[in-house]
């Protein structure tokens, strides 16, 4: 009599939570997850995908420049689905996943290490997240190689550029000086329009008192303490002859008289 296979690790699995949707994951090739390191032997690094079996990834492509391992267990990759096995698929690294609320922001300025060489580009290593810098965004004189200029560990300042639908990120190395710029333009606009804001305040009560004797007014004024005192001056002059017109005919009156009086002797 055959013994009746055991089915009873199935079965919990399962009844456990999640485990059905465990089961129905399907890996297609080509297709881009987070995954989580579960698991680092001598020749592969086993992560959990989402299925019922470990997903499998090539000790090989997960070692630096210095030979050891990159990554630890617990870390969280991304990957892409070379294979898709029932018994475990074989996956690519493709790197690093940012940390849980730390995902990288646009122009965001960070540190890398050169992790990958390809034709196209480096990959490169980042607090934040992994991911590809083009090769039309590294600083290349021309006719250079960017294998020799670029090699495997060697660190670099980046700035973050964009990811895409599945989250890989893209950098650059040739718009770092344009972004720090900006942001130090956009820093001093900040500073200098705090203090422009504060000092119509300081000097509100400045602005208060009248004008000092400097101005267009202190030149009306003196314009017409000027020309007032000219009318001032002229306005008696022809007053003045008035009072000798009247006495000109008194004094004029006793001779005609005289004359009168010696014609009638």
């Amino acid at each position: 009599m055959l013994a009746g296979m055991a089915t009873d690790s199935f079965a919990s699995l399962m009844t456990t939570e999640g485990g059905s949707d465990r089961a129905r994951r399907r890996l297609t090739r080509g297709e881009v997850l987070d995954a989580t390191v579960m698991q680092i032997a001598s020749d592969t690094v086993f992560v959990d995908v989402g299925t019922l079996t470990d997903g499998r990834i090539p000790r090989v492509d997960l070692l630096d420049a210095d030979g050891k391992v990159r990554v630890a267990v617990g870390d969280r990759l991304r990957v892409s689905v070379v294979e898709p096995r029932f018994d475990g698929s074989l996956l690519k690294a493709l790197g690093q996943s940012a940390p849980p609320g730390e995902a990288p922001r646009p122009d965001e300025v960070l540190t890398g290490k050169v992790t990958r060489i390809e034709k196209f580009g480096v990959f490169v290593s980042t607090p934040k997240g992994d991911g590809l810098i083009p090769l039309r965004e590294l600083p290349l004189p021309p006719g250079s190689d960017h294998r020799k200029l670029f090699p495997v560990g060697k660190e670099l300042t980046l700035v973050v550029l964009d990811a895409n639908a599945q989250g890989k990120l893209r950098f650059s190395a040739t718009r770092v000086a344009r972004v720090e710029e900006e942001q130090n333009f956009r820093d001093f606009a900040a500073s200098s329009a705090a203090p422009a804001a504060a000092e119509p305040t300081a000097s509100t009560p400045a602005q208060k008192k009248p004008p000092a004797t400097t101005g267009f007014g202190s030149l009306g004024d003196l314009m017409r303490e000027k020309f007032g005192g000219a009318a001032a001056a002229a306005a008696p002059k022809p007053a003045a002859p008035k009072p000798a017109a009247a006495s000109k005919p008194q004094a004029n009156a006793q001779p005609e008289r005289a004359d009168v009086i010696k014609r009638k002797r």
